[in-house]
C-alpha cells in the first residue's frame, strides 16, 4: 500500500507540474508528456499482451501514437515549428498510419497474420484518440481547457475512487467476477454517486476561481454515463488482461502497474467529454 501511495503520489506532481508549466510556459509541454504516455500505452497493449509480434508493426504504432497528441480538430501544433501553412488534420494522420502498417502487413504477409495487424490498428487507434482527445480538451480555444481536463480526471478516476470505497464498506453483489473479481454493483453505484457530487463541487470551485459560470445541466447529466463508461473501459482492459493471462500491463507505476492499468477508465471516458465540449454547452 505504501509504494502504490508514493508512486501515486509521484504521477500526480508530475502530472499537476506539466499542467503548470503548459499554463505558464507553453501548451506543448502537455502535448510531450501526452505523446510519452501513449507511446508506453500502445507499446503495453501490443507488445506486453504478446498479440502483437511484428517489429514494424509495433514501431509504426508508436511513432503514431507519438504524433497523435499534437493533431488538433483543425489544426496541427508542429506547422509553426516547421513551416507548414496547411492543417495537418486528424483524419489524414490516421489514414497514413492505416495505409503504413496495411502496406507492411502485405509485403510480410508470411510472418504477420491478418488478425495482428488488425488488432494493432484497433488498439493503437482506442489508446491514441483517447490522449488526443485529453490534449483537444485541454487546448480549447474557449480558454477553459483545465476545466475540461479535470472533468476527465473526476468521470474516470474519481468514480474508480468511489467504487473502490463503496466496494470495500458495501459491496455485495459482484458485477463482473469472472473479468473483475473485486467489482460489485453496489461500488458502482457508490462511483457514479461520487463522481456526481465531486462534478458539483468542481464546478462551484470553478465559479469562484474564474468568476464564469459552468453549465450544471448539461455536466450533471453527463456525469453519470461517463463514469459508467468509465467503469466499462476498466473492465475491457481486465478482460484483456485476463485472455493475455498478465496480471499488470508494465511496471511504470510500482502498486499501479502500467500506463494501460492506470488510465483504462481514461481512454473511454476522454473521447466523450471531447465530444460534450464540443457538440453540448459547458460554460
Amino acid at each position: 500500500m505504501k509504494t502504490r501511495i508514493i508512486s501515486g503520489a509521484v504521477g500526480i506532481i508530475i502530472f499537476a507540474a506539466a499542467i503548470v508549466a503548459s499554463l505558464t510556459i507553453d501548451t506543448v509541454i502537455m502535448h510531450v508528456l501526452l505523446a510519452v504516455v501513449g507511446c508506453i500505452g500502445v507499446y503495453e497493449a501490443l507488445k506486453t499482451t504478446g498479440y502483437v509480434k511484428s517489429k514494424f508493426l509495433l514501431v509504426s504504432s508508436i511513432v503514431y501514437a507519438a504524433i497523435t497528441p499534437f493533431v488538433y480538430s483543425f489544426d496541427m501544433l508542429g506547422p509553426k515549428f516547421i513551416g507548414v501553412d496547411m492543417p495537418i488534420k486528424h483524419e489524414i494522420c490516421l489514414i497514413l498510419y492505416a495505409v503504413v502498417i496495411f502496406t507492411i502487413s502485405m509485403f510480410r504477409h508470411n510472418e504477420i497474420k491478418p488478425l495482428e495487424v488488425t488488432y494493432a490498428f484497433a488498439a493503437t487507434v482506442a489508446i491514441t484518440y483517447a490522449f488526443w482527445s485529453l490534449a483537444a480538451v485541454f487546448s480549447n480555444p474557449d480558454g477553459n481547457g483545465l476545466f475540461y481536463l479535470i472533468i476527465v480526471v473526476i468521470a474516470a478516476w474519481g468514480c474508480d475512487t468511489g467504487a473502490y470505497f463503496s466496494g470495500y464498506f458495501f459491496g455485495k453483489h459482484k458485477m463482473a467476477p469472472e473479468i473483475s473479481p473485486k467489482k460489485t454493483v453496489e461500488g458502482a453505484i457508490g462511483g457514479v454517486i461520487t463522481d456526481v457530487l465531486l462534478m458539483f463541487v468542481a464546478c462551484l470551485i470553478f465559479h469562484e476561481i474564474t468568476g464564469k459560470t459552468a453549465n450544471l445541466i448539461t455536466i450533471l447529466c453527463a456525469t453519470p454515463f461517463l463514469a459508467l463508461a468509465g467503469m466499462m473501459g476498466d473492465l475491457i482492459f481486465s478482460y484483456i488482461k485476463r485472455d493475455c493471462g498478465i496480471k499488470d500491463y508494465g511496471k511504470l507505476m510500482p502498486g499501479h502497474g502500467g500506463v494501460l492499468d492506470r488510465f483504462d477508465s481514461v481512454a473511454v471516458v476522454a473521447p466523450l467529454v471531447y465530444l460534450v465540449v464540443e457538440h453540448l454547452p459547458m460554460v
